[in-house]
């Protein structure tokens, strides 16, 4: 009997879970699936957004937007247009010694965009925004304030030479084809025109007070330049470089190994896109006159060490040169630091010799004077300048940081070069003349 009672109570249990499941029946209805999200790429050949590089700037004049008095007046400058008013003259597509202009796009070629807006750093006149609301008008459009973003407005100047920089591709292909230019000859089929909507590409000249000392501004489409646009880019840039290949080439070997010898760079390391031969002056009087040769180089394989230089073309040796060993100065987020020491402490000129010895592989005997020079601002950086000259005039400057304790950036000039920067130097500070060196 107990037995059947305890049977009787395990088929109980054992049918309560079902019991359970049953009156919680869960019913799947027929239905259709969420409809996917796009994903949506950014695209590696668009505008660059430089809104982190001026958060902290604190000035309208930097950022693609129009400024408070321009956004009060301008509901009263549209409706002045819209009944019949026009300014003195248009600014659409005007591309010479540009205060104000609106420039159109392909918006095939620029992520839609129909037209790029040029403003300068300083508030628009009443008759200069008339000229931006004209402007849009002959487009069909309408100038919306809250629309403007890096991908349609440049303000004020500031870094940004172009609408968006050359991507590593692009680099790697403008350094071959510019060598095939400068050394075999390769030339563009088509010359290169500034209207961009002639071929997607384009350029206007800038007022260079109303942008910040910027004298120019490129448009690069947002898709993959072709090697002719390339190839047009350096015919612009080469037009004048003042020598013919064979040269050239002689030119560049001869920099290497000054470069080599004065700053310890690799003979392996690669050239750049830019080369010149023109006067080396320093962009003042008191610049001497000598024909020099200029181009930069990067370590290949290595830390990513660069180096840049110019030499005087009639005797091959160098005249200024310099090369950044640690470019973590450059970074502003995680190196900035406002740590700051003895300018004048004599470890700096330690650190500063046994850069120079290990890098050159010259002796201390060849040292004539060591400088504690003064403090320098690596970018944010704080550090000291140490000078070392050597026997036959030359001076290194030596850029050390205070965060690190070594240097960061050596230069090199001859004698005759230096003297000139310090005849300069001097004539700024006093406004007195000096001798102008020849």
């Amino acid at each position: 009997m107990i037995r059947k009672i305890c049977t009787l109570m395990l088929c109980a249990v054992m049918a309560l879970p079902v019991l359970a499941a049953a009156e919680n029946v869960v019913e799947i209805l027929p239905t259709t699936p969420p409809m996917p999200r796009p994903v949506v790429e950014a695209n590696l050949y668009g505008a660059d957004d430089l809104t982190a590089y001026y958060e902290d700037y604190g000035d309208e004049y930097a950022l693609p937007a129009l400024t408070e008095s321009e956004r009060e007046r301008l509901p009263e400058i549209r409706r002045r247009w819209e009944n019949g008013e026009r300014p003195e003259s248009s600014i659409l597509n005007r591309t010479e010694q540009v205060h104000v202009s609106v420039i159109q796009l392909p918006p095939e070629q620029y992520e839609g965009e129909r037209c790029f807006l040029l403003l300068p750093n300083r508030d628009l006149t009443d008759e200069e925004l008339l000229q931006v609301v004209d402007a849009f008008g002959q487009l069909g459009l309408t100038l919306d304030p809250d629309a403007l973003s890096w991908h349609n407005c440049m303000r004020g100047g500031g870094i940004e030479v172009a609408i968006r920089s050359f991507r590593d591709e692009e680099r790697e292909r403008l350094s071959e084809l510019t060598g095939l230019y400068t050394r075999a000859g390769l030339r563009p089929g088509s010359a290169f025109t500034d209207l961009v909507m002639d071929d997607g590409v384009g350029q206007v000249s800038l007022d260079e007070d109303d942008f910040n000392g910027l004298d120019g501004f490129r448009f690069r489409p947002a898709r993959r330049l072709t090697d002719e646009e390339l190839l047009q880019r350096i015919a612009l840039d080469q037009a004048d470089i003042g020598a013919s290949p064979e040269e050239l080439a002689g030119y560049e070997g001869q920099l290497r190994q000054e470069l080599r010898l004065r700053l310890g760079m690799p003979i392996s390391a690669r050239r750049g896109t830019y080369e010149a031969v023109e006067p080396f002056d320093s962009g003042n009087e008191y610049g001497d006159s000598r024909m020099a040769y200029s181009s930069s180089f990067t370590e290949m394989g290595g830390a990513g060490r660069r180096w840049s230089g110019s030499i005087d073309i009639a005797t091959g040796k160098l005249i200024e040169g310099s090369v950044d060993l640690d470019n973590r100065y450059v970074a502003d987020s995680v190196m900035a630091s406002d740590i700051r020491m003895d300018p004048w402490d004599e470890k700096w000129a330690t650190v500063a010799v046994d850069a120079v010895t290990a890098l050159c592989g010259f002796e201390e005997s060849g040292i004539a004077e060591i400088w504690n020079w003064c403090e320098t601002n690596l970018n944010d950086l704080l550090g000291v300048e140490v000078r070392i000259v050597t026997a036959d005039g030359g001076v290194y400057r030596a850029g050390i940081s205070y965060t690190l304790e070594k240097v960061m950036t050596l230069q090199y000039n001859d004698a005759v070069s230096i003297a000139a920067e310090d005849d300069y130097y001097i004539h700024m500070m006093t406004m007195e003349e000096v001798p102008v060196n020849e």
